[in-house]
């Protein structure tokens, strides 16, 4: 797909490592200019020094904070207004974590995961729209088809990624002029995905020859991380309110 304007820019969260950071080398690639928020300060550094050895005239701007953090989040899109035109908002940071039954985890276990997984989102859709209206950018809430089905330990988890669906539906509905979709980038291989089957299979042993062949078929951050930065900068507005995932037909052309 074709290059943008170095003087695009769009903010990723999660982008230290995983998907997150391939979106972001991606996105750079593309000439497009990347406001990467994360909590990991050296990780932020590491991808900065990577990021200027790229042939591209896109900037990476580092930003290092808790998501939750409103400051933070208003720091991210000042630096992207200010430095360009935000085209896309790409909010990947999530934990799955802690794991643990509904009748053991605590109000602060779930409100962790709900604050990070669809309370930060939302504050940085707010604090973007102004710009994302009037460059008719996109919004891309990296979703899981986790929802699909109920998992022990996963309540808070599968419950965020169910609510940020929803979210992404209504927000196709008030802001006609952005495009907003909730992508399954796949199960990557990553930590974080790891971790998830290492507990699911604890969890639940019954299913185990599943997990062995989920495991075995992961693809890698950089492919997941191409179909997402395509996706934030050139996702087909036919496609606002919808939850989609990496290898449907449709996104075939977004993997190039």
């Amino acid at each position: 797909m074709a290059a943008h304007s170095s003087n695009n820019i769009a903010i990723v969260t999660g982008a230290s490592r995983g998907i997150g950071k391939a979106i972001s080398l991606h996105l750079l690639s593309k000439n497009v200019s990347v406001v990467g928020f994360a909590r990991n300060a050296s990780a932020l550094n590491a991808l900065s020094e990577e990021a200027a050895k790229l042939d591209t005239s896109a900037k990476f701007f580092p930003v290092a904070g808790d998501v939750v953090d409103e400051s933070a989040q208003q720091k991210a899109v000042d630096i992207a207004t200010e430095n360009g035109t935000l085209v896309a908002l790409v909010n990947n940071a999530a934990i799955n974590e802690p794991f643990a039954l509904i009748a053991d985890a605590t109000a602060e276990d779930f409100k962790r995961q709900f604050d990070i997984n669809v309370i930060a989102p939302l504050g940085l859709i707010r604090k973007s729209l102004p710009q994302l209206r009037q460059s008719k950018g996109r919004v891309i809430n990296v979703a899981s088809a986790i929802f699909k089905s109920a998992v022990k330990n996963q309540a808070g988890y599968g419950g965020s990624k169910a609510a940020i669906n929803y979210i992404t539906e209504t927000l196709a509905l008030e802001e006609p002029e952005v495009t907003t979709l909730s992508v399954h980038p796949g199960v990557v291989d990553t930590d974080m995905s790891t971790i998830f089957f290492d507990n699911a299979r604890r969890a639940q042993p019954e299913l185990s020859a599943y997990i062995d062949h989920v495991l075995a078929t992961r693809i890698t951050a950089d492919f997941s991380g191409r179909i997402v930065g395509n996706l934030a900068l050139f996702a087909d507005h036919e496609l606002s309110g919808t939850y989609v995932e990496y290898d449907e037909p449709k996104l075939a052309k977004y993997s190039e």
